[in-house]
């Protein structure tokens, strides 16, 4: 005889729970009703099929964790390469291993009387009774209708999802794309990737490092985790991959808010946006704008956060003129869009301001060559590799992933104990193990990841503006790395820089954002 035991599962979740928002007091409830041996299943009140059943194994239920997580909001993500499954449920994240009975609940280790397993079509089931009771639950069961009833002990808080599609330099380009990553996972969310998908939660010391390491001059800006934020990324392979992932965000894993990683994805978000009035976008280094360069009509549901530049890529330009013992300099682009070209004629103009010889006639002694690629680190390397033949001893890229080979070329070359150093672009290089520290003189800080999280805590914080945000030296939107700079300039000529920074804020000097109107700028006297 067939055995059919169905199985109520009834949690108090949010209104609005689908659109990623969060709260913390229940207003709606979710009922879903399973019967063992059955696909069919009733989720508040209406029929659907899904393609696991639940079964009961050792006299323990168990129900499919897709199911679960569709039905009432929890994210799910699997690592088959550890067999590990991640479920974030309201305010918990569980951490199973499949096989094993082990198991970690907000980075706590328990031990189950069963083990979530994999069914023979190939779907993760997992004991909801025990779910439930960590997640905050009370479990009923009635021996003589066999039914299993899980009500909550008191109100769940829901996540709050929040998407993320990088530029075709992806995750690892150890610049702008991680940068905006960093914003997102790790000062928002608190949590670290791990390794093959899903994520673990930071200890408290992990978190006040990455601020250290990446953010000291954003020490005043009060940032802090925010509350049950979480973060779904997507990466772009190539440009054709943009309106499909920002689409999938929007539609398929319900997000508050999408954040679309540089200029190049422009045209994609508006369109997206606009066919999705009700999810709010964050676009970063562009307006959206017609073929004729126009500006689109501002949506009310899209924020483009832009950036001063040509103000972190002045100073570090002064930097490298004051460093330069050969008075050649070179500077390697990645694609000439507005932002990498605002960087080229800011660090001209510093150029030009603290050492004329080094820039030469119209800037044409400074070396200047486009990649025509944010991912081609090889060429990144070429590149470099012709400018330090050509004597220049200072290099500065504002390539992405392509740059990373210009630090690989400097430090073939002898680096600093052959005089040559490299400059950094976006986030802190000199920080970066994988890159070149003892060789990066200084960085060229651009707050990707803070505009990230400003953006963010709009959502939580129910302030979100459309519009256009610019970030600057005034309002922590970029700046310059200390890096080794105190091995090569003096302390005076420091000095010097720090008060080219203040000028800058106060509006007494303006860096030229244009790389063709830099030798037409009047630069300061007295560097």
């Amino acid at each position: 005889m067939k055995r059919f035991v169905s199985l109520l599962v009834v949690l108090a979740m949010i209104a609005g729970l689908t659109a990623g928002v969060s709260t913390a007091t229940a207003a709606t409830t979710t009922s879903l009703i399973l019967t063992i041996g059955k696909l069919n299943y009733t989720l508040n009140g209406i029929t659907k099929t899904g393609d696991q059943a639940p079964e009961i194994t050792n006299s323990r239920t168990f129900v499919p964790i897709r199911l679960v997580g569709e039905s009432f909001g929890a994210d799910v993500n699997y690592d088959a390469a550890t067999k590990t499954v991640g479920v974030l449920l309201g305010a918990t994240q569980f951490e199973f291993v499949i096989g094993q009975k082990a198991v970690r609940v907000n980075g706590d280790a328990f031990l189950m009387d069963a083990a979530a397993y994999i069914s023979k079509a190939g779907r993760t089931l997992i004991p909801i009774r025990f779910v439930s009771e960590k997640s905050g639950l009370t479990v009923g069961w009635n021996g003589k209708t066999r039914v299993v009833s899980v009500t909550s002990k008191t109100p769940l808080t829901s996540t709050v999802k929040i998407g993320l599609v990088t530029d075709v330099g992806g995750r690892g380009d150890q610049s702008f794309n991680d940068s905006a990553m960093r914003g997102l996972e790790t000062w928002a969310a608190k949590k670290s990737f791990v390794k093959g998908g899903g994520y673990a939660t930071m200890t408290d010391a992990a978190y006040n490092q990455s601020l250290a390491d990446n953010a000291p001059d954003l020490s005043d800006r009060n940032i802090a985790p925010l509350t049950n934020v979480l973060p779904v990324i997507l990466e772009s392979r190539e440009q054709t991959d943009y309106i499909p992932n920002l689409t999938k965000l929007a539609e398929d894993e319900g997000c508050a808010l999408i954040v679309a990683v540089g200029f190049m994805l422009a045209d994609a978000t508006y369109q997206v946006a606009k066919e999705h009035p009700k999810t709010k976008f964050m676009l970063i280094d562009a307006v959206p704008a017609d073929s004729n360069y126009a500006p689109l009509p501002t949506l009310p549901n899209l924020v483009c956060f832009l950036f001063k530049e040509e103000q972190c890529g002045f100073l570090v330009g002064a930097i490298a003129g004051y460093a330069t013992k050969a008075n050649k300099i070179g500077y390697i682009g990645g694609i000439p869009v507005p932002p990498v070209q605002r960087y080229e004629a800011g660090f001209f103009a510093g150029i030009k301001t603290t050492n004329k010889t080094a820039y030469g006639t119209d800037g044409k002694n400074v070396s200047n060559v486009y990649a025509m690629s944010f991912t081609d680190a090889p060429k990144g390397k070429q590149i470099a590799e012709v400018m330090i033949g050509q004597k220049c001893d200072i290099l500065f890229h504002a390539a992405g992933a392509t740059g990373n080979g210009m630090f690989e070329a400097i430090k073939v070359a002898g680096g600093p104990d052959k005089g040559l150093w490299g400059i950094g672009v976006d986030v802190d290089m000199g920080k970066n193990p994988n890159l070149y520290p003892a060789g990066t003189l200084t960085s060229a800080l651009k707050h990707v990841d803070f505009a990230t999280y400003i953006s963010v805590k709009s959502i939580v914080d129910g302030t979100f503006t459309p519009g256009v945000i610019t970030l600057s030296l005034r309002n922590g939107g970029v700046g310059w790395a200390e890096g080794s700079v105190a091995k090569v300039l003096s302390a005076a000529q420091i000095a010097k820089i720090n008060t080219l920074r203040q000028d800058i804020i106060d509006g007494k000097v303006t860096p030229p954002e244009d790389p063709t109107k830099v030798g037409v700028w009047t630069a300061p006297t007295g560097y």
